[in-house]
């Protein structure tokens, strides 16, 4: 009986043997041990294992992938281009070209709109052969060769007034404004009450005046104020809202101009000539002064002395409420060179509304 057991066992050995040089592809380097079965099996796993492994794990790079991705970034470009193309059949052409002045620097964009591109900037006093106008009324002259637009809120028929010195001398000229005064430091520092205005208090401006504001909660007023107007605005829009609530004891107070300082002409004009219509209804007028800036692409701190001292000059009968030599003696801050943190605002309120007698 053993004998045949070994005889049986000399088989099975023979098969497995058999059996595992044709799973393992002819490989029977793996089988030369056949003393212990268990070895042979386990090395037969792990090469039918390792083998799929290896063949993931380094594949055959293929280019058609990355070009598909590059495809899709051109597709995603061209779609981003074509919603910022000019609607042409928008833009109005007008008869013959007319010259026009840049009342402040200003942007000059690929499109009527801020969405575009800007690919230049006029300055102050920079005239430009407009020969159309969009539909939201900005206008359109060549550039470069190229049609571009610039905002209608910064272009002027009239010259604008500048100052005499040279933009490039500006900064040497005009002692810089310090954003924080020294000596006023600590005033600053000092938290400020908000006061609330006397009744019938409307107040016209731009950003700043928004910003104001939103800082005293309202404070009591009416307003009519909107980011990054000035002029054109107030004469087309801010004034036909205003005189719908003006009457007897209205007190009308215009902070604008620091967005189109070369306009301070225009703006005495309007002003003077509203001021006495809206007396004849028992209100009064005040104009407030534009407040210091530091560093910004759009107005220089001179220009804004400039166009205070000329604006001054050529009200009638209209008070003159001066925040910025108020900001200069008692300190400020600015957040961006041009708009100022709550405090400032609060304060420069409480400014307005201690002068309205």
């Amino acid at each position: 009986m053993r004998k045949n057991t070994g005889y049986k066992i000399a088989v099975i050995a023979a098969g497995i043997l058999v059996m595992s040089t044709i799973i393992g592809g002819g490989k029977t380097k793996e089988s030369v041990v056949l003393s212990e079965t268990e070895t042979i099996e386990t090395e037969a796993e792990q090469v039918s294992v390792e083998e799929p492994v290896s063949i993931v794990s380094e594949p055959t790079p293929e280019p058609t992938p990355e070009v598909e991705e590059e495809s899709v970034s051109e597709e995603t470009e061209e779609e981003s281009s074509e919603e910022l193309t000019v609607d042409m059949t928008k833009v109005k052409a007008f008869d013959a070209p007319k010259t026009m002045y840049a009342v402040s620097n200003v942007n000059i964009r690929k499109g009527p709109s801020t969405d575009f591109d800007s690919v230049g900037k006029l300055k102050l006093g920079d005239p430009v052969e407009v020969i159309g106008q969009d539909a939201d009324g900005w206008y359109e002259f060549m550039y470069k060769n190229e049609v571009a637009f610039a905002c209608d809120d910064y272009l002027s028929e009239n010259t604008p007034a500048v100052p005499e010195i040279p933009d490039v001398n500006v900064q040497a000229a005009a002692a810089p404004v310090p954003t924080v005064a020294p000596a006023a430091a600590e005033a600053v520092q000092t938290p400020v009450k908000v006061v609330t205005a006397p009744a019938g208090v409307l107040i016209i401006g731009d950003s700043r005046c928004v910003m104001m504001r939103d800082a005293v909660g309202g404070g009591g007023c009416s307003w009519i104020c909107k980011e990054a107007k000035g002029y054109n605005w107030l004469e087309s829009t801010a004034i036909a809202q205003a005189d719908e609530s003006i009457g007897k004891g209205t007190k009308v107070v215009i902070a604008l101009g620091v967005n189109d300082v070369g306009n301070v002409n225009n703006y005495a004009s309007l002003i003077n000539y509203k001021a006495a219509e809206w007396a004849a209804r028992g209100a009064k007028t005040y104009y407030v002064s534009v407040n210091p800036v530091s560093e910004n692409p759009y107005v220089t701190e001179e220009q804004v002395q400039y166009f205070n001292s000329t604006l001054v000059n050529q009200l009638v009968g209209i008070r003159w409420i001066d925040t910025h030599s108020y900001l200069v003696a008692s300190g400020y801050r600015l957040v961006d060179g041009m708009h100022y943190d709550d405090e400032t605002s609060i304060r420069v309120f409480q400014a307005i509304v201690g002068s309205l007698k």
